[in-house]
């Protein structure tokens, strides 16, 4: 029988873990996390005895339940090398410094300005081979504006991060609630992380196929105009070829992918088919003319704008529902109280929704 989670945790471990459910929870961990003393190395322990460790596998083989930077603003030539972590975390400065969401909560360590932060997701994005791509992709370029927004390590793949449990860390205590996508969304501009190289590492976090799909279409981004004149027949039939030759080399050289053998033959010729039409059809064509880029351009800004007024009225009319709630139950609809109650942060409030609460006790 498997033990409680926080078996192994008595003292100032128990009470970060009390004071942390959305990361002490065991639906939320893998069944048997990679833990270590030092970051050199790790080994496989269960759940119990992985959080007692300075350093704990943060999300399940299976889902992403979390998305950890890691922050190491104490090299000299770092953008915010003279930004403390430590006044982030305690003045809650966040969104304001930096144009980001407060982290769940921040490991520092103790004697540099050095982190790994959280964002822990209100829903878990599946992972494993049969989840569904779009959600991890979103996920995925969202990820990557954060990290360019915080300067986070971008080679990062928090196979291992700072377990805030540990009191070989000190702890910041970030909102309580965890976030879903969109809100997350709200604070980058997706189109800049295509701009990055950052999109063509393929780090393998989320399974063979995904792997083999994201590496196969690079190649063929690359190599589609090369071979357009030998026709769609022969094409289909190099990238085939190619997505065996990528599944043959073995996935031992990705840390999250080793010892899991081969993807199937039918599996790498329905990706291959899969790339190749698609690269043919969309891929490599001539640009379009100077007014119809234009048209396209503006269609897009229309539909940005009409996104962000849509987004904008479902959060007032969050805000006008919580406002008549806490005053039905005879409570002071504070900023403080309604942010709580939405489950958004203070500042967000203070920046984008003052108008409502002129007046009222902060």
């Amino acid at each position: 029988m498997a033990q409680p989670l926080l078996a192994h945790l008595v003292g100032i471990p128990l009470e970060r873990a009390n004071s942390l459910p959305l990361f002490a929870n065991a639906d939320r961990l893998a069944r048997k996390p990679r833990c270590s003393e030092t970051k050199d190395h790790s080994i496989i322990r269960s759940a119990a005895r992985a959080i007692t460790h300075p350093y704990i596998q943060p999300n399940s083989p299976v889902s992403y339940a979390r998305l950890i930077f890691d922050l190491d603003w104490h090299q000299t030539r770092h953008r915010f090398h003279k930004l403390p972590l430590r006044y982030l975390a305690s003045t809650h400065a966040w969104e304001n410094e930096l144009g980001v969401p407060a982290p769940n909560w921040a490991a520092l360590s103790p004697d540099k300005n050095s982190a790994h932060i959280c964002y822990e997701l209100k829903t878990p994005v599946g992972r494993h081979e049969r989840a569904r791509i779009k959600p991890q992709q979103y996920l995925a370029a969202i990820e990557s504006a954060l990290a360019i927004k915080l300067g986070a390590d971008e080679g990062y793949t928090a196979q291992l991060c700072k377990n805030p449990l540990n009191v070989k860390w000190d702890l910041y205590r970030g909102p309580e609630t965890s976030r879903d996508m969109d809100e997350l969304a709200e604070y980058v501009e997706l189109t800049t992380a295509q701009r990055h190289g950052y999109n063509r590492t393929v780090r393998g976090e989320v399974g063979r196929n995904i792997f083999l799909f994201d590496s196969l279409r690079y190649w063929a981004y690359d190599n589609i105009n090369a071979h357009r004149v030998d026709g769609m027949e022969a094409w289909e039939k190099l990238v085939s070829m190619q997505a065996q030759r990528i599944n043959a080399a073995s996935y031992d050289h990705m840390p999250f992918l080793a010892g899991r053998g081969l993807l199937p033959t039918s599996e790498c010729r329905a990706i291959g088919k899969s790339v190749a039409r698609w690269t043919w059809a969309n891929y490599g064509k001539p640009k379009l003319t100077q007014a119809f880029s234009e048209l396209q351009a503006w269609r897009g800004a229309q539909g940005a704008q009409a996104s962000a007024a849509s987004k904008r009225l479902g959060r007032e009319k969050q805000i006008l529902q919580a406002i008549s709630q806490l005053t039905a139950q005879g409570q002071l609809a504070s900023m403080g109280r309604v942010a709580a109650t939405i489950g958004c942060s203070k500042s967000t409030l203070s920046m984008h929704y003052a108008e409502f609460f002129k007046g009222t006790p902060q």
